[in-house]
């Protein structure tokens, strides 16, 4: 899926050059400190971990924007940390996230007070493995694989007239499918689910072509498995806290 989404956006890339002038190219690189929380029937945890994030946009003169962004980290989680497993009981196992997502929108900026509004559709995917060494018998691990849409939009504002940063929020929802997988071949699929996003962030540019971002983001699905003969429900939300550095050519 992963290459499938750096394919489009490279197609994607080349439509928006080539439909308007390119004004800007930004990349940027950071850290976050991540929660992963599991909840529902069967399942239940949560795993604190520290991924990496990647991301480049391209802007267009006419405020169409395209944006690529990829975050991975790995930690371990306590989803086995509970008596009902027992005597596999337990407290911390591995744990792996990665997500993906290929993003365009335009964005419209008011010369009078400096705010820019801005909304966005895209398509995101997410992966979390769960490993299963200790307390499971047959079994090693399983994932959790997401994928479908999203749209939204938000709002950033100038602090002291864009001389000491900007302040953003946004808002979005995604439609998305999931679907469970045991490394010894079970596997369910999960009704398509409706859920939401929203974000924080502070942008202050330390040179005109250079800067910082620090953000809050919050990701929350909840997702219906298996059939009527044995259905299940498996609540997931994902929320970090970053910190990034940007550069603009």
């Amino acid at each position: 899926m992963k290459k499938s989404i750096l394919m489009s956006s490279l197609f994607l890339a080349t439509a928006l050059v080539s439909q308007s002038a390119l004004a800007e190219i930004k990349v940027r690189a950071g850290v976050a400190s991540s929660t992963y929380k599991l909840s529902g029937d069967y399942l239940e945890g949560k795993s604190d971990y520290k991924p990496t994030n990647f991301g480049l946009t391209f802007s267009s003169d006419s405020g169409m924007y395209l944006d690529l962004a990829f975050s991975g980290g790995t930690g371990t989680h306590d989803v086995r940390n509970d008596p009902v497993y027992a005597p596999f009981q337990s407290a911390s196992e591995s744990f792996k996230r990665e997500d993906a997502a290929l993003i365009g929108g335009a964005s419209f900026l008011n010369q009078n007070n400096g705010i820019a509004g801005t909304f966005y559709v895209g398509i995101k995917t997410g992966k979390t493995t769960l490993g299963c060494g200790i307390s499971c018998v047959t079994r090693t691990s399983e994932t959790l694989t997401t994928s479908g849409v999203v749209f939204g939009g938000g709002a950033s504002f100038p602090v002291a007239s864009g001389r000491a940063g900007s302040v953003g929020v946004n808002l979005g929802i995604g439609v998305m499918g999931n679907k469970w997988e045991a490394s010894e071949g079970a596997s369910a699929t999960a009704e398509t689910a409706v859920g939401f996003s929203f974000g924080v962030s502070y942008t202050y540019p330390i040179t005109s072509n250079f800067g910082v971002i620090a953000d809050y983001k919050g990701n929350y699905y909840s997702y219906n498995f298996g059939d009527s003969n044995n259905p299940f429900k498996v609540n997931e939300s994902v929320s970090a806290l970053g910190a990034s550095l940007y550069a603009k050519f």
